[in-house]
């Protein structure tokens, strides 16, 4: 691969994932839990939902 086709692919590879992780940190935080960090939120929910309450 010519060395400065490479340069080129790798600065567009850096200049992207920069753009993607600005965006994303600077993106409207929702508040709760929006589904997007992979925890059993849902889950866990639902299985209180389902215990008998303390009196």
């Amino acid at each position: 691969m010519n060395p400065a086709l490479q340069s080129i692919l790798a600065l567009a590879v850096v200049a992207f994932a920069v753009i993607w992780l600005v965006r994303r940190s600077l993106a409207k935080k929702q508040a709760g839990c929006g589904g997007d960090c992979g925890c059993p939120a849902s889950e866990v929910k639902a299985a209180a939902a389902s215990l008998p309450r303390r009196k």
